[in-house]
């Protein structure tokens, strides 16, 4: 059991893996609730070390970036060292609209990033084509040999008509407090939100649910921030 008070303690990467029939063979990494403060460079570094470290194919920022007009800088430094990655994705959180939304989204666009709204992206890697979309989509895309969901808030996949094979979500960062944790989830706060677990498998989709990277409250028991890397492989 461990205590974290403060804004800058470590995180962790958490680890799957995707087995495909037809899609292409790639790495994807998921970030989310940096919510930046005046205080959060370390934190920041160390996130440029671990992209660095697992140069991820695909890159998605799943919203809740920043908190304070002073965390700013901290962003745009993320947004210029990302700058020269090729394929990065990101959406907004809602502690973004309260911010500056078209501020955030003006300096990640600037640096290269694609920010999705309310439309899928696809894209073409190794002759596969990849559809990216922040909504669900509500019928199938002919051709489409891969597709991904990326989310800030958690909805419930149960429901959706096309499911993704790989949906990712972040926003209940686990709810800070962690007593006990089982298959079914992080508690208490699976109590209170169906979504608050690790991860689930609906059908053919790998849904991922992440605990962020930073807090408004900056506290936390037994509940260590991470980023969510995914290797999506061919089957042979």
């Amino acid at each position: 059991m461990r205590l974290e008070i403060g804004y800058n303690h470590d995180f962790e990467v958490r680890e799957e893996t995707y087995l495909t029939a037809t899609g292409p063979t790639f790495t994807v990494l998921y970030l989310s609730d940096l919510h930046l403060t005046p205080w959060s460079g370390p934190t920041i570094r160390k996130l440029e070390q671990t992209i660095t470290r697992l140069n991820p194919r695909l890159l998605l920022l799943g919203g809740d970036y920043v908190d304070y007009a002073k965390g700013l800088p901290h962003f745009a430094r993320l947004m210029e060292f990302l700058a020269t990655r090729e394929l990065v994705f990101a959406v907004a959180g809602n502690h973004d609209t309260f911010f500056g939304l078209e501020r955030l989204r003006q300096l990640a666009e600037r640096n290269n990033l694609v920010w999705l709204t309310d439309t899928a992206v696809e894209l073409t890697l190794d002759g596969h084509r990849v559809r990216i979309s922040p909504v669900p989509i509500t019928e199938p895309t002919e051709g489409v040999d891969f597709s991904i969901l990326c989310l800030h808030k958690p909805l419930d996949v149960t429901t959706l008509r096309c499911l993704p094979d790989l949906a990712f979500a972040g926003h209940l960062h686990g709810s800070q407090f962690v007593f006990w944790q089982s298959a079914q989830g992080l508690f208490p706060g699976r109590f209170f939100y169906r979504w608050n677990i690790l991860k689930a498998t609906v059908g053919r989709c790998l849904y991922l649910i992440s605990k962020g990277l930073g807090d408004t409250l900056p506290v936390r028991y037994n509940c260590r921030k991470d980023v969510v890397f995914v290797t999506v492989k061919r089957l042979t």
